[in-house]
């Protein structure tokens, strides 16, 4: 396939051969793949393949040769590049870390470029995140670039799937057109969630053995706010700054707190452990459950047929959806303060994120996503609307006191967050502070 009015509308540089350097990942987890480096060769996988293709029109027109370093390790990913910046050895052009432990330990530390001022970079273009920009400024900077550059960009938002099969057998609509008309809301939800649990068994114990409207892991109350609309920070001239004691956010809690944790509504184990909610989904014991972008895949074998929808708005004068990404997922493109020649760094940069939106970003989207897993039409759509209104939030990446931790916890018991929050804001202040200063000290 050829891409020649792509090509031609971008910067032409002859670069002498000079090798590239990328350190990445192709590692999400234990259970999951999250390439973002091609094999040598293509190997039948699209994703794999469209990366290679995306790299060879770049080594084509800027006369360079790519070359990846696979860190897999997000621990040691950070220390091998935080190590490398302070030796001053110039090892690598840029990286792609995940943002909860690479990029935000790089950033505060002044090992990495401020995203603005890096040249031939324009964050205006499509291409680029314009809700990571608004939601992850801190001292007046951008540090978590991200957007189609990375494949897992399309694979961190959080979504819900919902059983047709059961959708089929109770009546019920598919909620499709709902949300297309706008009136996809956290009331609506709710009216199908509820009372749907039934004891299976008969051991008069509601556990994950039996049926539910809803099946939650454990960020899934986090990431509901979050598509209400409104988040435990957000940035207030250039500066992130607790968003507790806002009027909508409190009225978003209470109203999530009107059935979040109660059995007759929804499954969150007592001792939850990694993917429980997945078998209840799968064996048809659940009409929805919320996932990642990424844990589709644990879905592809399911007998019964299954849709995709966004998270719900908190109500109909809400504009547009949101869909929050989770920051382990979701990755940054970092160029380190070391880097040799910023101006070529950032041509190569801007090329492979546009390149990127016609070649790896189809295979994610349209091949993967949308034809591998999805299962019509309709989920095609709802995909369009997820990644439109892909959002972001500091607490979750700094968990500032525990504000994150303590969130989800309580939320997922089904406790009041607002009094536990009295205990621990000013020690969540101080550590945004204490971030916030870090990041001006770095500058320093």
């Amino acid at each position: 396939m050829q891409y020649p009015h792509m090509l031609d509308s971008l910067p032409s540089n002859d670069y002498g051969g000079y090798t590239f350097r990328i350190w990445t990942s192709n590692w999400f987890n234990a259970t999951l793949e999250g390439r973002q480096a091609p094999e040598e060769e293509q190997i039948g996988e699209p994703i794999n393949d469209a990366l290679y293709t995306r790299d060879k029109l770049i080594e084509n027109k800027y006369n360079i040769k790519i070359e990846y370093e696979i860190i897999d390790d997000s621990g040691q990913f950070a220390s091998r590049a935080q190590r490398s910046v302070m030796a001053g050895d110039n090892s690598f052009d840029f990286a792609m870390g995940d943002m909860m432990n690479v990029t935000k330990g790089l950033a505060q530390t002044g090992a990495i470029y401020d995203f603005n001022e890096i040249p031939n970079i324009d964050l205006t273009k499509p291409w680029w995140s314009k809700y990571a920009i608004r939601d992850l400024t801190i001292n007046g900077k951008f540090f978590f670039p991200t957007g189609d550059i990375s494949p897992r960009y399309l694979t961190s938002q959080y979504l819900l799937l919902f059983n047709k099969k059961l959708f089929n057998d109770l009546g019920l609509e598919y909620p499709y057109q709902t949300v297309l008309n706008g009136n996809w809301t956290l009331d609506t939800f709710k009216g199908l969630i509820k009372d749907q649990s039934r004891d299976l068994n008969g051991d008069g114990v509601l556990d994950k053995d039996d049926f539910y409207g809803f099946a939650i892991e454990t960020m899934t109350p986090f990431s509901f706010m979050m598509g209400c609309g409104e988040g435990l920070s957000k940035i207030v001239d250039g500066n992130p700054v607790l968003n507790v004691y806002n009027d909508r956010t409190m009225s978003i809690m209470q109203d999530l707190m009107s059935f979040w944790g109660d059995p007759n509504y929804m499954l969150y184990p007592r001792n939850y452990s990694t993917y429980d909610e997945v078998p209840v989904f799968r064996e048809d014991r659940a009409l929805f459950v919320a996932q990642t972008g990424t844990n589709i895949l644990l879905f592809k074998d399911m007998e019964s047929d299954f849709g995709i929808v966004p998270l719900p708005k908190y109500n109909t004068a809400q504009p547009e959806y949101y869909s929050y990404c989770q920051p382990w997922g979701s990755v940054a493109v970092c160029v380190p303060v070391t880097n040799a020649d910023i101006e070529r760094t950032g041509t190569i940069i801007e090329s492979m994120a546009a390149i990127s939106r016609h070649t790896s970003t189809p295979a994610a989207y349209d091949v993967t996503l949308k034809t591998k897993y999805s299962r019509d039409d309709d989920s095609e759509a709802m995909l369009d609307i997820i990644y439109a209104g892909s959002c972001y939030d500091f607490a979750f990446i700094y968990d500032w006191g525990g504000i994150y931790n303590t969130f989800v916890s309580i939320m997922n018991r089904g406790e009041s967050f607002v009094s536990r929050f009295e205990a621990i804001e000013g020690r969540a202040q101080a550590a945004l502070e204490n971030t916030i200063n870090a990041y001006i000290e770095a500058e320093n």
